[in-house]
């Protein structure tokens, strides 16, 4: 049942992904907008507790996630006409999300190698998960943020016990390829109007005004913007690596982990037939930041 208050009505968009997708580059696009107001990943630790309840399909009530959801977008919505949020965290929230506000959702994905490694950077998966009875949900593990563990989720049952032997690249192809299938899933629950998928390789200016018409708001963001914004590259990292520096054990299980996925959306997921990235040399910029990271991360885990 959609919320009857008319000022939400049609007025709430988010989109969603595996991360390293595109979200952020959205939100911040959508921020040019005088009449949205767009947020990214704003209350990190609703939105993964959710996401960790429904990854494990946990018995829990949804009513806490999504008042507090109604209160941020009643808020936004005080000065702007439309709320919009980006947020890998909400993509498994489809369904309970679009019965509350009649949402419209937008699926950003991204070839699944280029988002492993730029999650490799993220340090996912680094650190093997402790779990003595793989039938059950995830118990706590250590890392940097609490929503860290709540939002980087493992396999359950017989499946876990298989990924906890593979490499960090096969277990983010898993990642991927479970994320998005999920998505899909809930979308197929939904009416089709309410949702839409994006490939970040094919979005262009034209793809955002269709986003735009999609959500159901007169976009005024100019192709200069566009471009200029784009040029940016909001949240990106350098020194990330490519499947040049990948073993070959990684690539194995990066093949079986993605096929059925990439197949969908269209990617090529064979490695011997994907192109070689080009390769830049490290500067010593580049280099003096992540000796500064490696150090911040030895402090912490201390």
């Amino acid at each position: 049942m959609h919320d009857n208050n008319p000022q939400i009505k049609n007025n709430v968009g988010f989109a969603i992904g595996t991360g390293r997708c595109g979200t952020n580059f959205l939100a911040k696009l959508l921020e040019l907008e005088p009449q949205v107001k767009s947020t990214h990943e704003r209350n990190a630790l609703n939105e993964t507790f959710h996401r960790y309840c429904k990854w494990y399909n946990l018995p829990v009530d949804h009513e806490g996630f999504l008042n507090t959801k109604q209160n941020e977008i009643f808020e936004d919505l005080k000065k702007n006409s439309y709320s919009f949020e980006a947020s890998a965290f909400l993509s498994v929230s489809v369904k309970e999300l679009y019965e509350r506000f009649g949402a419209k959702f937008i699926l950003l994905v991204r070839s699944p190698e280029k988002v492993i490694n730029s999650y490799l950077v993220k340090g996912w998966y680094e650190d093997q998960f402790l779990q003595k009875n793989h039938n059950l949900a995830l118990g706590y593990q250590k890392n940097k943020s609490f929503h860290h563990f709540l939002g980087r989720p493992a396999p359950i049952g017989e499946k876990f016990m298989q990924w906890q032997t593979m490499t960090r690249v096969g277990k983010l192809a898993w990642y991927w390829n479970e994320l998005n299938s999920r998505v899909i899933n809930l979308f197929e629950q939904i009416p089709q109007e309410y949702w839409k998928i994006q490939t970040l390789e094919e979005f262009n200016y034209q793809s955002y005004i269709e986003i735009a018409n999609f959500f159901g708001f007169q976009p005024e963001v100019t192709l200069k913007q566009f471009e200029n914004l784009t040029n940016k590259k909001p949240n990106g990292f350098t020194e990330v690596p490519t499947i040049v520096n990948w073993t070959d054990q990684e690539k194995i299980e990066f093949e079986q982990e993605v096929q059925s996925m990439a197949k969908y959306f269209g990617y090529q997921y064979q490695i011997n037939l994907l192109p070689i990235p080009k390769t830049y040399p490290i500067t010593f910029k580049q280099k003096f930041v992540k000796t500064l990271k490696k150090i911040k991360r030895i402090l912490l885990s201390t």
